[in-house]
This record gives C-alpha cells, sequence and structure tokens, in this order.
C-alpha cells in the first residue's frame, strides 16, 4: 500500500514538474513571439514615418519652389505622390491585418492568419513595391523636360544621375531591412507552430 502511494505521489510530482515546464516554454514562446512582432511594428511605422516625411517634402517642394506648369509635368507629380500615398495605405493596412492575427485565442488560425500575412507582406515587396517604383521613376523622369527649361543641362544631367545613385543606395538599405522583416517573419511563424505542436 505504501509502495502504491509512493508510486502515485512520484507519478504527480513528476506530471505537475512536466506542466511547470511545459507552461514556462509556452511562456518563452508567447515571449519571442510578441518581441519579433513588435519589431516588426516598429518598421511598419519607420516606413509610415519615412514615405509621410518624403510625401510632405515633395508636395511642399512642387507647391512652394517648383511649381510645374505642363501636364506631363503635372503626371509626373501624380505619379510620384500617388505612388507614395499608395504605399503609406499600404503599411496601413499591413499594420491593421498584423493586428488581427490573434496569438492566443486559437493557435491554429493563428498560423493559418500568420501564413497569410507572410504572404501578403511577399506580394508587397515583391510586386507592388516594384511597381511604385517604376511608376515614381516615370514620374521623376517625366519632369525632367520642364527642369531643363529653368536650369542649366549639367545641373539636370547631375540631378538625374543623383536619382539613379541615390535609388541603388536606397535599394540596397530596403532590401536588407526588407529581408530582415521577412526573416523575423519567418521566425514568427515557425514559433507559432510550435505552440501549435
Amino acid at each position: 500500500m505504501s509502495s502504491d502511494f509512493q508510486d502515485l505521489q512520484n507519478k504527480w510530482d513528476h506530471s505537475k514538474s512536466s506542466l511547470d515546464q511545459t507552461a514556462t516554454n509556452f511562456d518563452s514562446l508567447y515571449a519571442k513571439i510578441k518581441h519579433k512582432e513588435r519589431d516588426n511594428y516598429m518598421f511598419y511605422y519607420g516606413t509610415i514615418t519615412i514615405l509621410l516625411i518624403t510625401l510632405v517634402v515633395i508636395a511642399l517642394f512642387f507647391y512652394h519652389v517648383a511649381p510645374v506648369k505642363t501636364l506631363v509635368s503635372k503626371i509626373g507629380v501624380g505619379l510620384m505622390l500617388g505612388g507614395l500615398i499608395f504605399r503609406i495605405y499600404i503599411e496601413v493596412i499591413s499594420i491593421y491585418k498584423a493586428k488581427q492575427i490573434n496569438t492566443l485565442d486559437n493557435a491554429l488560425q493563428a498560423v493559418d492568419n500568420t501564413i497569410k500575412f507572410h504572404q501578403f507582406r511577399k506580394t508587397i515587396h515583391q510586386v507592388i513595391a516594384p511597381i511604385i517604383i517604376i511608376l515614381y521613376t516615370i514620374g521623376f523622369y517625366l519632369i525632367t523636360p520642364e527642369f531643363s527649361l529653368h536650369m542649366p543641362f549639367w545641373n539636370l544631367i547631375l540631378i538625374d544621375v543623383s536619382y539613379v545613385v541615390i535609388g541603388i543606395i536606397l535599394f540596397i538599405v530596403i532590401r536588407k531591412a526588407v529581408k530582415k522583416e521577412m526573416h523575423k517573419l519567418a521566425e514568427i511563424l515557425k514559433l507559432k507552430k510550435d505552440l501549435t505542436e
């Protein structure tokens, strides 16, 4: 009888420590997920801030400093500003979609939502962002003919070449940030899958 009680006591203690360890692992995984999600939110808010500042500066430039007059130039400005506005809108949607993923309510649904969000962000970076950049660049070069009427040819060449150089530098910086974001999203997905196992 005493040994039966001892066996029962040992099983109870083992089960209790196993439950405590599982709870600790869950808390650790949940904390990692929250940290990575917070990092991604900072990335989204940072992107919105940079895009808003760029939008305001460009809008003020074309309104106060160099108001364009020809239709082609106005289309160019419209493409530039429209692309920035659309990209800001996409980042706002990304924040909204990211906040719709609830980690605790239904773990399997959260994993499914995370997979969909990951695909959404991939589409933005691989399809939508390049289209916006192409339209922005077309807009920039549509303004060039009107600018050529008001500035020396060499200044115009310098502006056009610097646009390409700055574009390459920004491409490298943005690509690095995008890779980091996609890596974090993949890690979040893996951690959420670990929670469901």
